[in-house]
């Protein structure tokens, strides 16, 4: 069943047409000054106005104040979008303040209390709305982990990081915010934390699935269905195509370790330089 729903799922991302937004996904440990360019002209430059959303972090308010450091002299306006419990994401308050805005960014920390208090709310539908129709959608650590429809919560099936063991259902998932393409799985801290278990685990758990792991000051800025790398280190994909499930392992399983400048179209699944 699950490479039934796999196959479909990329059936509809090869038909679907791209949102006109823009994702600016950072795999954490702080920004570049590109990567920080491409998500403040993703919101439209001086005069833009930029949701954040701190509920991933254990301090919204230092979140909030980061922010307002950098998005005063910039010239953008800075919404809070501070959900704390789940009733907040239906606040039609919190509603009409996320409908004012250009771009949003989501921090880092538990990606969990995304999926808890934002996954499957109204501000979540909004915030999908408005990046189809051209907001940027930035986040990242956590906020890197919820882009996507499968997202890895940061456990294994013991409860903690571990590498007992390789195969597939070792890590544990659940609804993210859904901006990427159904099919498209991310996780982040990727090289340095040397998560390559995690998803060698989802590749065979969703065989079909393109997963990408980006590494610490790097980003995978996603437009018009191609995804470019920027930043300090770089992104490793794993690319199921011709990839063969046996005996408790696998063969034929695509890596790229692709550095900044380099380009993927997502719909394809081709790496373009």
């Amino acid at each position: 069943m699950k490479r039934f729903l796999a196959a479909l799922a990329f059936s509809c991302l090869l038909a679907a047409a791209p949102p006109k937004g823009t994702l600016v996904i950072v795999g954490g440990h702080g920004s570049t000054p590109d990567i920080m360019h491409a998500f403040l002209q993703g919101a439209g430059g001086r005069g833009g106005v930029i949701g954040i959303v701190p509920t991933a972090t254990e301090d919204p308010e230092g979140e909030l104040k980061e922010w307002k450091e950098i998005l005063d002299p910039a010239g953008i306006e800075l919404v809070p979008l501070d959900v704390r419990k789940r009733e907040d994401a239906s606040a039609k308050a919190m509603l009409d303040a996320a409908a004012r805005c250009t771009g949003f960014w989501f921090s880092g920390g538990d990606q969990s209390r995304v999926g808890d208090k934002i996954v499957g709310t109204p501000l979540q539908k909004l915030i999908l709305g408005k990046y189809e129709g051209g907001a940027v959608v930035g986040g990242t650590s956590a906020g890197a982990a919820i882009m996507s429809r499968i997202m890895l919560t940061g456990e294994d099936i013991w409860g903690k990081e571990s590498l007992r063991e390789l195969g597939p259902d070792c890590y544990v998932t659940r609804p993210g915010m859904g901006f990427l393409p159904p099919g498209i799985i991310i996780d982040q801290h990727f090289i340095k934390r040397n998560r390559q278990n995690r998803l060698l685990s989802l590749a065979m758990t969703y065989p079909d699935h393109f997963s990408i792991g980006i590494d610490e000051t790097t980003a995978l800025v996603v437009k018009d269905g191609k995804a470019t790398v920027l930043g300090a280190s770089g992104v490793l994909v794993f690319d199921p195509a011709g990839m063969k499930l046996k005996d408790g392992g696998f063969t034929g399983l695509k890596i790229h370790f692709l550095k900044a400048g380099r380009r993927i179209d997502l719909a394809t699944r081709r790496v373009l330089n």
